[in-house]
């Protein structure tokens, strides 16, 4: 009976312990997610832990001319993974034309430090020109 007892004490601590499913962080709380992908926290700040990846995608529309661009990330904390800025375009008929998708970039995150990206959407041969969106995504990896 006391085994019983204390195995299903043992149990009840384990269930309460786990936290939210999927490796989520609980609201208000500084919880990093513990596996899996993370989206990057537009304008607002990512947590992630040595390893694990992030992900960005923003819309796009390359037949425009216009284009992503991200500053060149320095102090190694953040690396480029795959796919790096590759535009995944929207399904649509044969022989429709202009249609637009999501550009993707994937981090992996492979060291304790703080990074901010900072996109950047314009066409290549307009230099001179205010980029139309920028976005921007701080990083921080314990």
């Amino acid at each position: 009976m006391m085994k019983r007892f204390a195995a299903s004490i043992v149990s009840l601590a384990l269930l309460t312990g786990c936290g939210t499913a999927g490796g989520e962080p609980e609201e208000g709380t500084d919880v990093i997610p513990t596996g899996g992908v993370v989206e990057g926290v537009q304008g607002g700040e990512t947590r992630l832990r040595v390893g694990q990846t992030m992900t960005v995608a923003l819309g796009s529309n390359s037949t425009t001319g216009y284009q992503w661009q991200v500053s060149d990330v320095e102090g190694g904390v953040l690396v480029p993974g795959t796919p790096f800025g590759e535009e995944i375009v929207e399904p649509h008929a044969p022989g429709m034309v202009g249609v637009g998708g999501t550009t993707h970039w994937h981090y992996l995150a492979a060291r304790p430090g703080a990074v901010t990206l900072t996109f950047t959407y314009r066409r290549a041969w307009e230099r001179d020109t205010p980029p139309a969106q920028t976005e921007r995504y701080r990083v921080v990896v314990r």
